[in-house]
């Protein structure tokens, strides 16, 4: 966050003990779902929504980019291949640069796990973040001489710990990327691809926006969802899967709001437009789940005692609201 505010963002390189690179880690960290399933392709793990031509993955490396496109048939042409148009929607919260094909993170060195808060800033302004932020680091390369000091995050599975180890790397001006420029690298090469960039800081995230590329796959009358008992809603077997202790608990993670279920009753298909929703949510709970969201937050709110910070009470007001406002939506 205090980056950010910096004007050109050129003591975030130099200040260590702040601010610094971290490579970003390469996997979602969500259970995989009976209605999604998991891929690793290149070392890229990803999700695949069941029934859908639609996936998710973590940030990847050059090379697991390009391996990624040509799992998907999109593929350096020849004059015999078929080239599957695929279009990449890029979600990232926050600000990536490629530097020898692996991208970085700028992190708070004493937080190296928590992503820096800037909620609703847009994509036009995150990329130009990226440009001024790669031009600090081909300044600081010049100014060491091709040396740059990096950081990767190590986990030690004996103490549970996560610590961060700092390197040296020899750095070539042509090593450093945005992650518009690896994409656009990627076209020049043959790829037969769309990339577009939507930052979703605070949005929902990649569940969120996988549920919308579903919904409206599943309004053309080329996707039609299967309708299995696998994917039925899930309010049947809530029970089971996720320990509940009231009759209300169960209600809110099926989504059962007051404000939700008055929508509901004023459209003309509403419960049957609820219904359609929560199944494509199912579907994509290997990336996160918009209900168990909202619900979280309104559990840490209702937690926190009158003797927390504003900011704290703020901070989860505005994202629990903004949970409560994408499953709406």
């Amino acid at each position: 966050m205090r980056g950010l505010q910096l004007p050109l963002l050129q003591v975030a390189l130099r200040c260590a003990k702040d601010l610094d690179l971290i490579r970003c880690a390469g996997d979602l960290g969500h259970a995989v779902s009976p209605t999604s399933s998991r891929h690793a392709v290149y070392g890229v793990h990803g999700i695949q929504v069941d029934g859908y031509p639609v996936y998710s993955m973590a940030t990847p490396t050059v090379d697991g980019a390009r391996e990624v496109l040509s799992y998907l048939g999109c593929k350096d042409a020849t004059g015999r291949d078929i080239i599957q148009k695929v279009v990449i929607t890029d979600l990232r919260e926050e600000v990536v640069v490629y530097i020898k094909g692996t991208p970085f993170v700028l992190r708070e060195l004493d937080q190296p796990v928590d992503t820096l808060k800037h909620v609703g800033i847009s994509g036009p302004m995150v990329e130009n973040i990226e440009a001024r932020l790669k031009e600090d680091i081909l300044s600081e390369v010049k100014q060491l001489e091709g040396r740059l000091l990096l950081h990767q995050e190590e986990f030690n599975t004996a103490t549970n710990q996560c610590s961060v180890l700092g390197y040296w790397e020899h750095i070539d001006l042509e090593d450093v990327m945005t992650p518009a420029e690896v994409y656009s690298t990627l076209r020049d090469q043959g790829s037969s691809r769309y990339y577009l960039f939507i930052s979703h800081t605070g949005y929902g995230g990649v569940a969120y926006a996988m549920a919308i590329t579903c919904l409206r796959l599943g309004a053309d009358a080329k996707f039609v969802m299967e309708q299995t008992a696998e994917t039925h809603f899930v309010s049947s077997s809530l029970t089971k899967s996720v320990s509940v202790k009231t009759f209300t608990d169960i209600a809110l993670r099926q989504g059962d709001y007051r404000d939700i279920l008055n929508l509901t009753r004023a459209l003309i298909h509403g419960p049957k437009s609820k219904e359609e929703v929560d199944k494509v949510i199912d579907r994509c709970v290997g990336a996160g789940d918009l209900r168990e969201d909202i619900l979280q937050y309104r559990k840490a709110l209702r937690d926190c005692s009158h003797d927390d910070d504003d900011e704290a009470r703020s901070y989860l007001m505005d994202m629990g609201t903004k949970a409560l406002s994408s499953y709406l939506i």
